[in-house]
C-alpha cells in the first residue's frame, strides 16, 4: 500500500511540473504579449495604454516603469507599478502611454532592467492615414 501511495504522489508531482505554464526553476521575466523586446526599431501605436502579458516564477515581484525624456535629455519617470506574479506563473499589467516616446522598463527583483520604446502617435495621424489611398508602385524609386 505504501509503495502504491508513493507512486501516486510521484505521478501527481510529475503532472504538476509537466503541465505548469512556467518552470518552477525559471528566474527571468518572459513578456509573451504587448511588447517587442530587442531590435533597434521603435514601435508605434495610437493607443493611450498598453496591456502586457507574461510569465515568471510564481510570487516574483516585477516592477514596470514608464519614462519620458525631458527637454534637457533627462529621463523622467511618469508611471511605476509593481505586480506580483500569480500562482500559475502568469501576470498582466496595463501601462499608460503619453504622446511621443515612452521608455518602458521592467525587471524582477535582483535582475537587470530590460527597456524598450513605444512611440504614441496622435489620433489625427491615424485619421489622415485612413483617408489616404496607397497605390502599388506610386513613388517607388527606379
Amino acid at each position: 500500500m505504501k509503495a502504491y501511495r508513493k507512486k501516486l504522489i510521484g505521478l501527481a508531482l510529475a503532472a504538476v511540473f509537466s503541465f505548469s505554464p512556467v518552470s518552477v526553476f525559471a528566474s527571468s521575466v518572459n513578456i509573451t504579449s504587448g511588447l517587442q523586446i530587442g531590435g533597434d526599431e521603435v514601435e508605434c501605436t495610437f493607443d493611450s495604454s498598453r496591456i502586457l502579458y507574461g510569465e515568471a516564477k510564481p510570487g516574483t515581484d516585477i516592477t514596470f516603469t514608464v519614462s519620458k525624456m525631458d527637454r534637457f535629455g533627462n529621463m523622467v519617470e511618469t508611471h511605476r507599478e509593481t505586480v506580483t506574479v500569480g500562482s500559475m506563473g502568469l501576470f498582466s499589467e496595463t501601462l499608460p502611454l503619453s504622446r511621443g516616446n515612452n521608455y518602458i522598463s521592467f525587471a524582477a527583483e535582483g535582475e537587470a532592467k530590460t527597456t524598450t520604446v513605444i512611440k504614441q502617435v496622435p489620433q489625427q495621424v491615424k485619421s489622415q492615414l485612413q483617408r489616404m489611398i496607397a497605390l502599388p508602385g506610386m513613388g517607388a524609386k527606379k
